[in-house]
């Protein structure tokens, strides 16, 4: 899809790779950005900041905590009416806390698939939208098993499998909209990690994966909107270019000494 014109959602875009996400996409042409984020002050500044590049009226912060399903509705329902319409959805909120996993499963899974379901709503063909992209943001935890954070690692493990279930055919050949899946690897916003688990510290992270700059996982997201195919799956890590994962589809087949085990 190009970006030019397009009109734009995206959640936790108050700072960090939210905020480069929105800046990024209004480089490239998009109409209009609505950035929702439950840090009022952030998202108050980071609009500004982008009006002030950009142009009047090109971004527009929206307050709406994403846990709470009837604020998350209502914001959504605002933003598609200063929109009117939508063309891509971004689901890039989400935590890391080890200490209080119920709050890492609400912001990181089902705030996702609330996101996912409301931008599908709104875009799907065959209720009159003329489709789009909902680009849901995991991360390379998704994809491995993180010792240092099993709920986080969980957590993103479930928005791949979300998000490769709803690409499938049986929903794709209605809605005439992609989901794809960017998996960003760690980046230099330390801040973002959150609640660690007793005994890790920031300094441990960064000692275990490579930092990169929030604004190279914003290119990639570019290349995605532009290029991905539906249901795709693509790695940001080592500031380097984005590039697809390909994951199995079925089970192995089992052998006959399996079969006998």
């Amino acid at each position: 899809m190009q970006i030019k014109d397009k009109r734009v959602i995206v959640t936790g875009a108050a700072s960090g790779a939210g905020l480069a996400f929105s800046r990024e996409l209004l480089r490239n042409g998009a109409l209009m950005i609505i950035m929702i984020d439950i840090r009022q002050s952030h998202g108050e500044q980071a609009v500004e900041s982008l009006n002030n590049e950009f142009g009047r009226k090109r971004a527009v912060f929206l307050y709406c905590d994403v846990t709470n399903n009837s604020e998350f509705d209502a914001a959504f329902k605002e933003a598609i009416n200063i929109l009117g319409g939508l063309d891509i959805l971004i689901n890039n909120a989400g935590v890391i806390n080890e200490t209080d996993f119920s709050e890492a499963i609400d912001v990181n899974v089902t705030a996702v698939i609330r996101g996912t379901l409301l931008g599908i709503q709104q875009m799907r063909k065959d209720s009159g939208g003329k489709g789009g992209v909902v680009v849901n943001i995991s991360s390379i935890a998704g994809l491995q098993a993180v010792s240092q954070l099993p709920v986080y690692s969980a957590t993103k493990h479930a928005v791949v499998s979300f998000s490769r279930s709803f690409a499938q055919p049986y929903h794709y050949q209605k809605s005439n909209v992609k989901v794809i899946v960017l998996c960003p690897g760690l980046s230099v916003d330390v801040s973002a990690l959150g609640d660690l688990p007793q005994g890790v510290s920031s300094s441990d992270m960064l000692q275990i994966y490579q930092p990169q700059r929030v604004e190279t996982i914003a290119h990639g997201l570019i290349y995605v909107i532009r290029c991905a195919q539906n249901g795709s799956v693509w790695i940001s890590e080592d500031g380097k270019p984005v590039y697809e994962v390909q994951l199995p589809d079925t089970l192995p087949q089992k052998t006959e000494v399996d079969a006998k085990a």
